[in-house]
């Protein structure tokens, strides 16, 4: 008897706790971002992306299946399309954002972004092997070539290293100390 209670409360307990984050992922709790909230975006951002390349595959595998109307496939990428893809992103979009005003910011978010996604991934679905060798060894160059100029260049390092030479040839104290 004293387990089937115990079962039953747990069970409660994980439908609340079940039912607090559905709330929270639909419902803001707050205006202001937070740790969690930038969690969902980026679990949702991962997921978006997910299902996007599954919608890509179906789409250059199977075209003449799902635009003849195959009940299964189209059935498939309806409900990737429509139901998955449109639900995450409006959960991402229901998330609080920064009120600050910044210099640059991406313009219908999250829409716009979605839709590139989608291209290059049904693009890059599209590329032949060799292509897309070619394309992962350029990659690793374009990113070494970044990387490797940012840490060269970065302009936090530099000024701390010049504000600390500068200071050891007067002799002054650094003002933070």
């Amino acid at each position: 008897m004293e387990l089937i209670v115990k079962e039953r409360s747990l069970d409660s307990v994980l439908e609340a706790d079940t039912s607090r984050i559905l709330k929270s992922l639909w419902f803001r709790p707050s205006t202001i971002p937070t740790w969690k909230s930038g969690q969902i975006v980026y679990g949702c951002a991962f997921l978006l992306v997910l299902l996007l390349t599954i919608l890509s595959l179906i789409l250059d595998q199977w075209p003449s299946q799902v635009f003849s109307g195959d009940p299964v496939l189209t059935t498939v990428a309806v409900l990737l399309l429509l139901l998955l893809i449109t639900g995450v992103t409006v959960i991402i979009w229901r998330q609080p954002q920064d009120p600050t005003t910044l210099h640059f910011r991406v313009h219908a978010l999250p829409f716009h972004p979605l839709v590139s996604i989608f291209v290059k991934v049904y693009l890059m679905v599209h590329m032949t092997t060799w292509t897309g060798v070619l394309f992962g060894i350029w990659m690793g160059i374009g990113f070494t070539i970044y990387f490797g100029y940012g840490i060269r260049h970065n302009l936090e390092e530099n000024t701390e290293q010049h504000t600390s030479l500068q200071l050891l040839i007067t002799g002054q104290k650094h003002p933070w100390c």
